[in-house]
């Protein structure tokens, strides 16, 4: 299983979000493009993919997206169509307590839950690799089949992460020497994996 976990740090928390300006409901624009790119390919779906995003923006934040490709059915690609199913988990989560769950649809659930709290439970069973510039080479490092992929936004991490990392086993990964557009990530990571066959 590959899974992503995007922490997204402005991404609107708001069910009214304007779909036709989704770069100022906290780039969420960013977050759907990135979706988008961890889970369809031309001409389908990628099987066992996970996609995570946080969002912790105003006024309800943090809140985890999580978007399943094994029983994604008929659902758009484009960052609209994604930044719509995002809108309706934020309609469907107003009430929602710390770290309960409800279903958005099939594929996809949405958390009352903080990024800190979503990576301890994944990296249980996972391979955890922070994405970081200035991190150990992808192309040099080996890669798990079960493997969890963090990273940030525009914003990046903050300062804070690196405290909360300590207390759990990480690998700090660079998928190259230029800083990338967070929506790319997912496409260097399958790539790179999948010309290893992980």
């Amino acid at each position: 299983m590959r899974e992503f976990i995007l922490r997204a740090r402005r991404a609107s928390t708001h069910a009214a979000f304007s779909l036709n300006d989704l770069l100022h409901a906290g780039n969420m624009n960013v977050v759907a493009s990135a979706i988008s790119n961890a889970i369809w390919v031309s001409g389908g779906i990628r099987k066992d993919v996970v996609f995570h995003a946080v969002l912790e923006g105003p006024p309800s934040g943090p809140k985890a997206v999580s978007f399943s490709s094994n029983e994604i059915k008929g659902l758009g690609y484009d960052e609209r169509s994604i930044a719509s199913y995002i809108q309706i988990a934020m309609q469907k989560s107003p009430f929602l307590e710390l770290n309960e769950e409800t279903k958005v649809r099939r594929g996809i659930m949405v958390a009352k839950k903080s990024f800190e709290r979503l990576v301890w439970e994944r990296s249980r069973n996972s391979q955890v690799l922070v994405l970081d510039t200035s991190g150990a080479d992808i192309r040099g490092t080996e890669l798990k089949k079960n493997a969890l992929f963090v990273f940030g936004d525009n914003i990046g991490l903050p300062e804070k992460t690196e405290k909360f990392f300590r207390n759990i086993p990480h690998i700090r990964l660079s998928l190259g020497p230029a800083m990338l557009f967070a929506s790319h990530c997912p496409v260097l990571v399958h790539n790179e994996m999948d010309r290893r066959g992980v």
